[in-house]
């Protein structure tokens, strides 16, 4: 008896550790449908600039730094790729040594700091050609709709 009382318990525990596995076993999003989101978040956020910022000339330097910051993105983005591919090959190395995996490491960690100092350099100019407000406005919009880990799975070969 004791068993049987106990049986809708462990079905509920065993519910409970399962559960959570089965989000592990969902398909990443398909990178063509994330690339037309970010596709279409990049038009809003540059008529977003256009309806906020009331001087032309502060609106068209945005848009440049907002280019610029798309090919950060895209360079960035390649890069991560060709390390992943580098790393696949070189673990398939049964000859590879722990040197050849801390040089491969360290050359990515250099270009990985390189590229975060640009960004804050970038995110800096961002700021200077607007106001706090214009940019509290255009960041909330970038913060809800252009995630940086978005940005680069979308742009990065297999699945970024």
């Amino acid at each position: 008896m004791r068993l049987v009382s106990g049986l809708p318990a462990a079905m509920v525990l065993l519910g409970m550790v399962l559960l959570p596995s089965c989000a592990i076993l969902e398909r990443p999003p398909d990178p063509a449908k994330v690339r037309e989101l970010i596709a279409e978040a990049r038009i809003e956020e540059i008529e977003l600039v256009r309806r906020t910022i009331a001087d032309p000339t502060r609106e068209q330097r945005l848009i440049e730094l907002l280019g610029e910051r798309d090919r950060m993105v895209d360079a960035y983005a390649k890069r991560i790729s060709e390390h992943r591919q580098k790393l696949a090959a070189l673990n398939a190395n049964y000859d590879a040594r722990r040197e050849d995996f801390a040089e491969l490491l360290a050359d990515f960690n250099r270009q990985r700091t390189s590229a975060q100092q640009e960004t804050i350099e970038l995110v800096g100019a961002m700021k200077a050609v607007t106001t706090p407000a214009e940019w509290e406005i255009i960041a909330e919009f970038q913060l809800q709709r252009l995630h940086p880990r978005q940005l680069s799975y979308g742009q990065a070969e297999g699945g970024g």
